[in-house]
């Protein structure tokens, strides 16, 4: 039998929907953006010029959520849409000066909320936890690529 209050997928996903919803009131009173939209702001603001799939992959958002993120933002001016040159089909998002602005009003506050909710840790405690994130990361891509494999039909000579 699981014991949710146990079983660590449960914990980290209810951990990581707590934290983003509560860090979302930083910029959705102020700023008026859904945490998909913040996502992709964040995204653009420390990347730089990126397609619509790269931003999904760093995100772990879906395409649908990613299109509309990209429309909210674009319809209020604070990203820019360029189409490859040599892709018609592809296209390169990138913030405005006003996205940029927006990005630098949101990061400070975004800084001061993670410093709030980590002041709970020392300095071993928060060294700790990033060494387990990564190792945890790396097991669950290591896990799902063996799970892939296994999951894959095999050419058939």
């Amino acid at each position: 039998m699981i014991l949710l209050k146990l079983f660590v997928p449960y914990r980290m996903v209810n951990l990581a929907t707590r934290i983003s919803t509560a860090f979302s009131q930083t910029y959705r009173e102020e700023f008026k953006l859904a945490i998909p939209d913040w996502r992709l702001l964040a995204c653009l603001g420390e990347y730089g010029k990126l397609n619509a799939k790269d931003i999904a992959e760093l995100t772990l958002m879906d395409k649908s959520k990613v299109s509309r993120a990209v429309k909210q933002l674009e319809d209020k001016a604070l990203l820019l849409r360029e189409t490859d040159p040599q892709d018609n089909r592809a296209a390169y998002l990138s913030l405005t000066e006003a996205g940029h602005a927006q990005y630098q009003s949101i990061s400070p506050k975004a800084l001061a909320w993670e410093e709030e909710l980590l002041s709970v840790l020392d300095t071993n405690e928060y060294r700790n936890l990033m060494r387990i994130i990564e190792k945890l990361d790396n097991q669950v891509i290591k896990m799902a690529a063996q799970h892939h494999e296994i999951n894959q039909p095999h050419e058939r000579d």
